[in-house]
């Protein structure tokens, strides 16, 4: 039996996941672990993250072009018509510090708009979707949903590598 004849008849949901969704979560999986070494010198943790956008905008290298989708797509997906909505409450933020889950409903609400404090908030949006999958939580729903959530997630990864000087 292959993995992936396992996860359809072992896990539940990933029977209905289609093609795309399945694609998203093992590339999302793959560069996270391609990100985390290349940027983060396999520490990926939040306070190695936050410092990812300062070392971008020290060496002139902070264009956020790049993430306007991925903000666009969590900012609507976060807060909307003037509130933050459950799927904030999913990223379970509070399993981190109450200080990081500041940053990122300051930056997913618009009260902050600065390149540093958003692309922080993107990466920590994207660890916890990391966290939120690696460990379990994403599978207590049949991981539904979550492709353009990782798709996006794989533009800022893939972004931040393009302009961050190696870790290794």
């Amino acid at each position: 039996m292959t993995p992936s004849q396992y996860l359809v008849q072992r896990v539940a949901g990933y029977a209905n996941l289609d093609e795309d969704e399945r694609l998203a979560i093992g590339e999302f999986s793959l560069l996270w672990a391609a990100f985390e070494g290349a940027v983060c010198g396999t520490e990926a943790k939040p306070s190695v993250l936050l410092q990812v956008p300062v070392t971008l905008q020290k060496i002139g290298r902070l264009d956020m072009d790049p993430y306007d989708a991925a903000l666009a797509h969590f900012r609507n997906r976060y807060f909307a018509n003037g509130e933050f909505t459950h799927y904030f409450d999913g990223l379970h933020l509070e399993k981190g510090s109450q200080q990081n889950a500041e940053r990122v409903r300051v930056a997913m609400s618009g009260v902050n708009t600065g390149p540093v404090e958003v692309l922080q908030a993107l990466l920590l949006i994207c660890h916890r979707l990391r966290n939120n999958l690696f460990h379990g939580v994403k599978m207590q729903y049949g991981i539904a949903g979550q492709r353009e959530n990782f798709q996006h997630a794989c533009c800022i990864l893939m972004a931040v590598m393009d302009r961050h000087p190696p870790a290794y």
